[in-house]
């Protein structure tokens, strides 16, 4: 029994599916409290493939590894980690949603059709635009844009200002 969960790795890796099942099934209590708390759809999904990628890379020529007690605190420990990024990554989403409906203050009502939302975008610059798209698309955070397009912070944010004052003077003051 010590060696259990090492054996069963060893078997998913060469390539018994039913290893693998049997490792989701011990893991799965703890993949179902963690996706019940983030209440999202896919979070059980996204929590499952974390795991069989921690299977695939947990590095059993290591001698450490060898214990079935290791090999489960282990995986639990990463499964855990992923839950509290994808955490982050959610209140990330909600925090970029809540800001953009604030900022902009328009209601589903006033745009007539989804070609409105694009024509928003003809008023703003290519910069401010793609600084948008960053920000509210893709969830980047400032910081995480300014890296990416080498710019400062400030820039971002004086850019970002821009462009929902545009928006905001194209749709409020009609």
């Amino acid at each position: 029994m010590e060696n259990n969960m090492f054996k069963k790795l060893i078997e998913y890796r060469e390539g018994n599916n039913n290893s693998l099942l049997e490792i989701i099934e011990i893991f799965n209590p703890l993949i179902s409290k963690y996706s019940r708390l983030l209440d999202k759809e896919d979070t059980r999904q996204d929590l499952i493939i974390h795991l069989i990628k921690v299977l695939t890379n947990i590095p059993i020529e290591n001698k450490r590894v060898l214990k079935n007690k290791e090999i489960i605190g282990y995986i639990a420990k990463s499964i855990r980690n992923e839950y509290i990024k994808l955490s982050k990554k959610r209140d990330k989403i909600r925090l970029n949603e809540m800001e953009l409906s604030l900022d902009i203050e328009i209601s589903h009502e006033d745009c007539k059709t989804e070609f409105e939302i694009l024509d928003m975008f003809k008023v703003l610059t290519k910069k401010e635009a793609y600084i948008m798209k960053l920000l509210y698309v893709y969830y980047l955070s400032v910081s995480e844009v300014a890296d990416y397009m080498k710019i400062s912070r400030q820039a971002v944010n004086q850019s970002k200002n821009r462009a929902l004052k545009k928006i905001k003077e194209l749709y409020l003051y009609k």
